[in-house]
């Protein structure tokens, strides 16, 4: 199934003539796109909204992460759950599923968060919550809500402040990226490379 559709393409899946599909468009009634060429694109959610089988949005599933096996072991990964379980019931919401990740935020090869992807394209669930942005990415979190838009999913994100527990990991995700940009400058093993690097260990890192 594609992720969005032309305005013939659109029309033929609800059986209406294309000149209905396009006074929709200029109505306003349909949400759409364009594209370089000024083609109309129309989300695959507007197809479910109009035919009646748009997600579920009191049915949810969860997303947490966690960098490390320390911070799992010390409860940070069950205290994520713990919080958003609680942000669902008290919405009134069902949790249909939960994803876990122990890892980057850098790291696109996540199990958990590739299943996520995998699932929510037929999944029961019209939303996904995480505690915090760079819980699900530390970068290109609104690609990943306009991929799960596409499919008629809406991320939640359900805490407002920073995450100050996060600090230690940010630094470890900006110190990986220090080091595979000066690898690629400098080459891996270079002496440059690794001054580079210790020089931002000594900027960013805090004392206890």
């Amino acid at each position: 199934m594609p992720r969005s559709y032309s305005v013939g393409e659109f029309a033929d899946e609800l059986g209406v003539h294309v000149q209905t599909v396009k006074r929709w468009c200029r109505d306003g009634d349909l949400d759409y796109t364009r594209t370089p060429g000024g083609y109309r694109r129309i989300p695959r959610r507007e197809l479910h909204r109009l035919a009646g089988t748009a997600r579920p949005r009191d049915r949810i599933a969860l997303y947490t992460r966690v960098s490390s096996h320390g911070q799992k072991n010390s409860g940070d990964l069950d205290r994520q759950r713990d919080r958003l379980t609680e942000y669902a019931h008290d919405h009134g919401w069902s949790v249909e599923n939960t994803y876990s990740d122990i890892g980057s935020g850098l790291n696109e090869d996540r199990r958990g968060l590739q299943s996520l992807l995998d699932d929510v394209q037929d999944a029961e669930y019209g939303r996904v919550l995480v505690t915090y942005e760079d819980r699900l990415t530390r970068f290109g979190f609104s690609y990943l809500e306009r991929y799960f838009d596409c499919y008629g999913v809406t991320v939640t994100v359900t805490e407002n402040e920073t995450d100050k527990s996060a600090h230690e990991e940010l630094v470890d995700d900006l110190i990986k990226l220090v080091a595979s940009f000066s690898g690629k400058l400098y080459g891996m093993r270079s002496s440059k490379k690794q001054q580079v690097v210790e020089t931002v260990e000594n900027e960013v890192t805090i004392d206890e």
